[in-house]
């Protein structure tokens, strides 16, 4: 019998030995090693935590919150550690959106001749 848990921590193991993978891994560590991308990083994960709580409360965002988002977006723009670690990570997004894609096809032509 095929258990599908060993396949996906392989693929898990797999993964990590992706450029994606690396990529991303070595973006973080740039961010890690500098103190003022760290910081912002932090206070830009701090306020999408924000904003999905009360997205998710269904409260509108305050001013305040969203001239802060507004405010603390530009700076990260000009941080290219954080611009090099978002565009990673969107890469290594991909990669498993790909992933995804290829194992869920048997799922999707089950119901094929259902949407003729």
């Amino acid at each position: 019998m095929v258990n599908v848990y060993d396949s996906a921590n392989q693929l898990a193991e797999d993964l990590k030995k992706t450029p994606e993978y690396t990529a991303l891994q070595d973006a973080v560590k740039a961010v890690k090693e500098d103190e003022n991308s760290s910081a912002m990083f932090k206070k830009m994960d701090e306020i999408q935590g924000q904003i999905m709580a009360a997205q998710q409360s269904g409260q509108p965002l305050s001013k305040e919150l969203q001239e802060s988002y507004k405010d603390l977006s530009d700076k990260v723009q000009q941080d290219a550690n954080i611009v090099k670690l978002l565009t990673a990570e969107q890469g290594l997004y991909k990669l498993i959106d790909d992933v995804q894609k290829a194992f869920t096809s048997p799922i999707n032509d089950l119901y094929t001749d259902l949407r003729k």
